[in-house]
C-alpha cells in the first residue's frame, strides 16, 4: 500500500443496547482526531443491533458528537459481533486503499495518542493487523497481545483464583506475554484484542473478514490468527486507548455459555489444545 497525501480510515463499531452516552466518548475522540490532523479522511458506520434503534433526533445527536467526522448509521438483526463488522465492511464504496478499523464502543483516546500508530500503520504494508497499547480508565495496561487460546487459558481466565498455584501464575504469564514490555516494545501476537483493530482493506478481504461460525467471543482470535498467515499482526505501543472493559463472559452465566460455544467452534477450526 503507498502512502496517500489523505490517509483514509473507515472506524466499524457495532452497537447493542447502547445509549448515547454510552458511546460519546468514543464519538467525540473520533471528532477530536479529525479536527486536529486534518490530513485524516475519517469516517465511522454503526451497526446497532438492538431491539428499539435511536431514533432520528438522537442519529443527529451522534453525529453533532463526532463531527467533523462523518456517521453512518444502520440498524438491523443481532447477526453477532463479526458478522455486524463485516456488514459494515461490505457498505464500504471506496476505490482508493483504506484502514479498516474495529473499534467498541466502549473505547476512546486522545489524538495525540492515537495519530502516531495511524500514520505508522499506513507505512509499514507488511502489517496485517496492529493494536495499540490497550489501558483501563485507571492508565493499567490490559495485556490484550496474547497466544492463541486454549483450554487452560480459557479456564483460569474464568477462574482466576487459580492463579495462586504457581504452575498456573507461570501459565497466565507466558500467555499474556506478560514478559514483553506492553508500554514501549513493538511484538508479534496471534490473538490481539478485538477493542481495537486497523486492519488494511486488502488483508480484510483476502482473509474473507470474520468468520460466520462465530457469534459473540473469539472471533477476534480467529481472525487474527488468519490475519497472522498474510502478513504481521503486531502490538505497537505508538498508539494507545483507553478501553471500559466490563468482563461480561466473567459475569453472565449466559455469556458463559456463549464462550463455551464459542470455543467449540474454535477448536473445530484450529483444533484442541489442554495447553
Amino acid at each position: 500500500m503507498s502512502l496517500s497525501p489523505v490517509m483514509r480510515f473507515f472506524f466499524s463499531c457495532v452497537l447493542y443496547n447502547h445509549s448515547v452516552s454510552c458511546i460519546e466518548p468514543l464519538l467525540s475522540s473520533l471528532g477530536s482526531l479529525s479536527t486536529a490532523y486534518p490530513s485524516l479522511d475519517c469516517k465511522l458506520l454503526l451497526y446497532d443491533a438492538s431491539r428499539s434503534g435511536f431514533d432520528d433526533p438522537e442519529v443527529q445527536h451522534l453525529k453533532t458528537l463526532a463531527s467533523p467526522v462523518n456517521i453512518y448509521y444502520y440498524s438491523g438483526p443481532n447477526i453477532g459481533y463479526g458478522l455486524a463488522n463485516n456488514n459494515n465492511f461490505a457498505r464500504i464504496i471506496e476505490d482508493d486503499p483504506f484502514i479498516f478499523v474495529i473499534v467498541n464502543p466502549d473505547v476512546f483516546f486522545s489524538p495525540q495518542s492515537l495519530y502516531p500508530l495511524l500514520e505508522w500503520t499506513l507505512s509499514n504494508p507488511s502489517v496485517s493487523c496492529a493494536a495499540p497499547l490497550v489501558v483501563n480508565q485507571f492508565d493499567q495496561v490490559q495485556f490484550s497481545a496474547k497466544r492463541n487460546p486454549t483450554f487452560l487459558s480459557l479456564l483460569l481466565g474464568r477462574f482466576s483464583a487459580l492463579e495462586r498455584f504457581t504452575y498456573f501464575r507461570s501459565y497466565v504469564q507466558w500467555h499474556k506475554n506478560l514478559d514483553r514490555d506492553y508500554l514501549s516494545e513493538t511484538f508479534a501476537s496471534t490473538y490481539l484484542s478485538g477493542c481495537f483493530l486497523l486492519i488494511p482493506d486488502i488483508y480484510y478481504r483476502q482473509v474473507g473478514g470474520f468468520s460466520s461460525s462465530f457469534f459473540l467471543h473469539l472471533e477476534d482470535a480467529d481472525l487474527v490468527r488468519r490475519l497472522s498467515a498474510v502478513g504481521q499482526t503486531l502490538h505497537n505501543p505508538l498508539g494507545k486507548v483507553v478501553h471500559l472493559w466490563s468482563r461480561g463472559s466473567h459475569k453472565s452465566l449466559r455469556q458463559i455459555w456463549f464462550l463455551f460455544i464459542s470455543y467449540i467452534q474454535y477448536v473445530k477450526v484450529w483444533k484442541f489444545n489442554l495447553i
